[in-house]
């Protein structure tokens, strides 16, 4: 542009392509060969049920102590829970007060920020990597998901899995078909089809008001642009020292083809100030070819598209080969971690008999609770394949307890009968995660980038707008890249090479 229903198909989509990680068995676990098991689904009844008190959070309504789902859990694992969620909004506050008063639960839900790995840190949790191997299903769990959520090298996180390479491009396919191109396979490619969406008048009104990619003030896309270049992933490692990725050849290269793409006016020219609400306006406006979402929100942005142009159908592409091969960022792979508590949790014993309850939690009864829900009441089955039923029980009755759910509940639950963008995405997840690749400083430590990684972050972020508009070049880039060394960003670089030094020993 010049101005330089299907309801199985969106829960389904929100459920399965938001959580979806590396898959693990789908065999239910018999739960007499769970170390420290007191008892549920095996028969062994006679054993009184363990109290465990979890703190999580939650985003729209809280889940209820001795509810009916919460019956169900606790029957299959034998224990008595005491749900203490807290919203969305306070989490981090939460977690911050309870640390302080020394009365933590069980088991708390948290994310890997600095409060809460200074906890880890100062002795408050049990460190879990030397008991995985004795629970099948804890264990199953992608190496590299338990990787990225390490302290001093050390697991003592339990993860709700998430696919590890989510990001896609999600594009106008009915354009693309219009105008004669095939879906992208590499960088020019992509360049040749957001061309042709600004400039050859895809939607058919005869103006020129399209655009090929859009854009937000955060630079929404940049991560995909410059894995398609061969950049690193956030920071990467040369000759043993960890650089950052702006630092990088193929990173001005991305930088080079971004400003290529707003000069000829192929982003939309006020991306500096278009905040994410206004860039989601644009695509619902039928006006925009492309855009990154995550690989679940295809059917989603197919529908926003659909309420202008009945006819307009959504493709989505990930993997595109650039000048140093085929490549994408890997994600954390997790949707937060619970941490059990030392305070709760007093002896080794107790300790086994929380990881029972969490290994019994990735059982394919308790993954098909947390994914489906309950037969007949939220959801049939239908030659083989879980459908929800029509209307809001699964939201009410369910959707408040995924925050307690463990390990990737979807790939371990009966399969499902999905929309065919959905189904593309889990084949997408799959194949992304093939070619992802990893942040080395994704779990390292900089006492400097703790103080100061956010102001200098600035530095980098306004250069970076800046050398796309054009307001500065090469010298200008490298320049900032200086200022950003002088000003503790050199103290960060030898900081985290320390870390990953020691890691690595």
């Amino acid at each position: 542009m010049r101005k330089k229903g299907w309801l199985i198909g969106t829960i389904a989509g929100l459920s399965l392509l938001g959580v979806v990680g590396c898959s693990s068995s789908e065999t239910p676990q018999d739960v007499n060969q769970h170390p420290g098991q007191g008892a549920g689904s095996s028969g062994n009844e006679a054993a009184e049920p363990y109290e465990i008190s979890l703190m999580f959070h939650y985003d729209v309504e809280p889940p209820k102590n001795n509810s009916e789902v919460a019956k169900i859990i606790e029957d299959y694992t034998n224990t008595k829970l005491d749900l203490q969620s807290v919203p969305s909004s306070t989490r981090a506050e939460k977690f911050n007060v309870t640390v302080a008063s020394d009365n933590l639960p069980t088991a708390v839900k948290a994310f890997y920020e600095t409060p809460v790995v200074n906890a880890i840190k100062n002795g408050l949790f049990w460190e879990i990597g030397p008991y995985l191997d004795d629970y099948p299903n804890l264990s199953s769990i992608n190496p590299l998901v338990y990787d990225n959520l390490k302290v001093d090298g050390k697991i003592y996180g339990i993860p709700s899995v998430r696919d590890l390479a989510r990001n896609t491009i999600v594009y106008r396919k009915d354009w693309l078909d219009k105008l004669g191109l095939s879906e992208p396979k590499t960088v020019d490619d992509f360049y040749d089809m957001l061309h042709a969406f600004a400039t050859q008048d895809p939607d058919g009104n005869g103006q020129d008001d399209t655009y090929g990619l859009i854009e937000n003030d955060s630079l929404f896309n940049m991560d995909l642009i410059t894995a398609y270049f061969g950049a690193p992933n956030q920071w990467g490692v040369e000759n043993g020292q960890l650089v950052p990725s702006f630092t990088t050849d193929a990173y001005l290269e991305a930088l080079q083809f971004y400003r290529q793409l707003y000069d000829e006016g192929l982003i939309n020219q006020d991306f500096p100030i278009t905040s994410r609400d206004l860039w989601f306006n644009i695509w619902n406006s039928g006006k925009a070819g492309a855009m990154r979402q995550i690989t679940g929100n295809g059917l989603l942005r197919q529908q926003d598209a659909q309420k202008v142009d009945p006819e307009a159908e959504v493709g989505m592409v990930s993997l595109l080969e650039g000048p140093r091969g085929t490549m994408i960022y890997s994600e954390r792979g997790s949707n937060g971690f619970f941490l059990i508590s030392k305070s709760a949790v007093e002896t080794e014993e107790e300790l086994k008999r929380v990881l029972t309850f969490f290994d019994q939690l990735m059982d394919k009864e308790m993954a098909d609770l947390f994914n489906w829900g309950i037969e007949g009441r939220t959801y049939t089955i239908e030659d083989e394949k879980a459908r929800y039923v029509e209307g809001d029980a699964y939201t009410k009755l369910i959707q408040p307890y995924n925050q307690i759910a463990v390990g990737d509940y979807v790939n371990n639950s009966t399969p499902g009968a999905l929309h065919p963008l959905h189904q593309r995405g889990v084949e997408m997840n799959v194949e992304n995660e093939q070619a992802a690749v990893a942040n080395p400083a994704l779990t390292l430590d900089s006492p400097t980038n703790n103080e100061k990684g956010a102001q200098l972050t600035k530095i980098i972020e306004d250069a970076r707008i800046k050398f796309i508009l054009g307001d500065i070049d090469e010298a200008g880039w490298a320049d900032a890249i200086k200022n950003w060394k002088r000003n503790g960003g050199q103290d960060i670089m030898e900081e985290f090479t320390a870390a990953y030094e020691q890691n690595q020993s």
